[in-house]
This record gives C-alpha cells, sequence and structure tokens, in this order.
C-alpha cells in the first residue's frame, strides 16, 4: 500500500494527484456494477494481503441458490445478498462487517459517475489518522460506507458535504 499517494490526493487535489491514486493497483481496487460479490473480497485481498480474507459461495436456501460468506481472521459471516444491483454494495458493507476492527473499506468519491468505482482499504487506525490530519478532505474523498445509500442503486449526488 503506498500512503503516499493518498496523502498526494488530501493535500493537493488534482486530477493528477488523483489519477496517481487510481493508478496504484496495490492501494486501490475497483469494482464493476456487474461484479461478482465474491471477486470483491479478493480484490480487497490483494490490496490488504492479511493472509486471511476471503469469500465462498456455499449452497443455500436463496433465490440464487447459494449465499456468500466472508471469513478474516477466525470470523465468518454472511452477507445478506438480495440476487440485484444493489448487491456490490451490501457486499461491500458485509466485507466492512467482517473486517471491523481492524481495516475499512472507504468509496472513493472521485471515482464517481462510473458503473466501476474505486474503493480504499486502509487500517482502521490509519482512517483515523488521516482524519485526524486532513478533516474534512477526508470525507470530501473518501466515503465511509453505510448501509444508506447504495452507491451503485441510489440516485446520486448523495455526499453530505
Amino acid at each position: 500500500m503506498n500512503f503516499s499517494v493518498i496523502t498526494a490526493a488530501l493535500e493537493s487535489p488534482s486530477k493528477e494527484t488523483i489519477r496517481a491514486l487510481f493508478d496504484d493497483d496495490d492501494t486501490i481496487f475497483w469494482v464493476d456494477w456487474r461484479e461478482d460479490e465474491a471477486d470483491i473480497v479478493s480484490y480487497c485481498e490483494t490490496v490488504l494481503r492479511t493472509g486471511s480474507l476471503t469469500a465462498e459461495w456455499a449452497r443455500a436456501a436463496t433465490s440464487r441458490g447459494s449465499a456468500l460468506f466472508i471469513s478474516y481472521s477466525g470470523r465468518r459471516i454472511r452477507a445478506p445478498l438480495r440476487n440485484g444491483y444493489e448487491d456490490r454494495h451490501i457486499a461491500l458493507c458485509a466485507l466492512n462487517q467482517v473486517l471491523a476492527p481492524d481495516y475499512e473499506v472507504r468509496f472513493c468519491i472521485d471515482s464517481n459517475g462510473s458503473d466501476t468505482l474505486a474503493f480504499l482499504p486502509l487500517p482502521s487506525a490509519r482512517c483515523a489518522d488521516l482524519e485526524q490530519r486532513y478533516g474534512p478532505a477526508v470525507c470530501r474523498h473518501f466515503y465511509r460506507l453505510a448501509e444508506h445509500p447504495n452507491i451503485y442503486t441510489d440516485p446520486l449526488p448523495f455526499f453530505p458535504f
């Protein structure tokens, strides 16, 4: 993970610093609106390199006939997917749930407007440090995911600033 591209985007947000962040596959990952939810977990693990973050589909009595389970560091949760466009967001929220309190995945607001969105996974302590150091700039560039609004299906803009 390259923290210098993150701090550059916060200290001097420009097309160049945001592009440098978006071009750094060791720092962010991208999720298309049609992405398989298990792949989202894999993309996040590629950045975080925890050695224990995994996802698996298992047979279940659901509309798709299977359920997604996300595991990290001895914890395992079932993502409450609905078999629709909203599932990418739901999977990201479930990912944050299983990673807490160690890590947090944030939406890179500067990628808004595309059907493929960028996400920044960080250690939770690093998120707190960035918020303390850069204040509102963090919220302007890296949105803390919540159940609502769904960043893939709800009307935009929805950012509270």
